[in-house]
């Protein structure tokens, strides 16, 4: 395992993992992101088990093995120095990612989602209901870099098209694609501020997005207009910050490297300062979700032999810091207060395709679960 990190590396890491954005480094823009599925034509893979299909037999033997393990019963016990201490101790850091799955199946409140998928998924591929009379709106908060590099994904274009399947609203707030969270924060405050026009509103986030959503609840979760807020579905959310920033600002030649494409790029290097990982940085804060939101948090768990190569550079490089999705450390994933599903195999890509029933099953269970505070929105509308 290379023990550095190149410059050329974190800047993909930065414009095309990190902040779902464009340029080359961890992998070439323009390399073949392939199928993991690729690679399993001689591993016998047909076990369906722990939430997740056709597993491999070393895959579960790491989660028996890890659902076996007595320590850290929690999901909430799994900060960084947990998970790095598995990793060290074991000195396997698929060992530690197994028992980060397995705490998140174990928990109560994500068991109860786990179950509610199995019967619901079934159900909305036959049909999906209408929810054209609740004038509710689905806001997408993007990833970095959303602007110029259209074809990733990062500005929420399938399940924008889904949920209006649904008879949802839908729109893209439109952050600055290097902005700091601070700024972009603000531009999502004044946006939920603007919208008087809907009954109720899911944000939902990419990437980066979650950075500045998780800004803005600091920022202004206690005005009134952001009662109008009833769930958040973050998708591959960097809520911590990234460690890949800290590898960019401790080698002078990184560093120097990276400033002088930002800087003929146009790209704001301030901004991208804010999602460090430090003690004391920007994103050095637990959330602290306003109780009228229900959060559903999507994390890709990925184990060695999945990691897409666009994502293994940054990936290896992160394992001396504990299991990890490519981008974020997977304990700085969890995001208390919410409901949690993991993504077994997904790194920060998610190129083990999620359904559409599924990814509109999250937004189902949103609604479902908060029809309460959704009627009591409309009346508020109607007075």
């Amino acid at each position: 395992m290379n023990q550095r990190i190149t410059t050329q590396q974190l800047l993909a890491a930065l414009l095309t993992a990190l902040l779902f954005g464009t340029s080359a480094a961890c992998a070439r823009v323009d390399r073949k992101i392939d199928n993991p599925g690729d690679r399993l034509e001689k591993v016998e893979c047909v076990t369906n088990s722990y939430y997740a299909k056709n597993l491999c037999d070393d895959e579960v033997e790491y989660l028996k093995w890890a659902d076996q393990y007595k320590e850290y019963p929690r999901l909430s016990d799994l900060n960084r120095e947990a998970l790095h201490r598995i990793t060290q101790e074991t000195k396997d850091v698929d060992k530690a990612a197994a028992v980060f799955y397995t705490r998140v199946i174990r928990d109560p409140v994500n068991r109860r989602f786990y179950e509610y998928l199995k019967r619901k998924e079934p159900q909305l591929q036959k049909s999906v209901p209408d929810y054209s009379n609740l004038n509710l709106l689905l806001a997408l908060v993007p990833g970095a870099f959303y602007e110029d590099n259209t074809g990733i994904g990062a500005d929420g274009a399938k399940l924008r098209e889904l949920v209006v399947a649904m008879g949802l609203k839908e729109d893209l707030i439109r952050v600055e694609q290097t902005g700091s969270v601070y700024r972009n924060a603000e531009i999502i405050c004044d946006y939920l501020k603007a919208r008087t026009d809907v009954n109720g509103i899911i944000l939902a986030s990419v990437s980066k997005g979650s950075s500045d959503i998780k800004m803005a609840t600091q920022l202004c979760g206690e005005e009134p207009y952001f009662k109008k807020v009833i769930g958040w579905y973050n998708i591959g959310g960097i809520n911590k910050g990234s460690v890949l920033v800290n590898a960019l600002n401790d080698d002078w030649t990184n560093k120097w490297e990276a400033r002088t494409y930002f800087c003929l790029q146009g790209y704001d290097w301030a901004g991208v300062q804010t999602m460090r990982a430090d003690k004391g940085a920007p994103l050095d804060f637990e959330l602290e979700l306003p109780d009228h939101i229900l959060l559903l948090n999507v994390v890709g768990v990925p184990t060695w032999r999945f990691v897409t190569p666009r994502a293994r550079p940054c990936y290896e490089y992160q394992v001396r810091y504990g299991p990890n999705d490519g981008v974020s450390l997977l304990s700085d994933t969890y995001m208390p207060g919410g409901v949690t599903w993991a993504s077994w195999r997904n790194d920060h890509y998610f190129r083990w395709p999620i359904s559409e029933s599924k990814m509109q099953s999250f937004v189902v269970y949103i609604i479902e679960n908060q029809r309460a505070a959704i009627r009591k929105l409309q009346a508020s509308a109607r007075c």
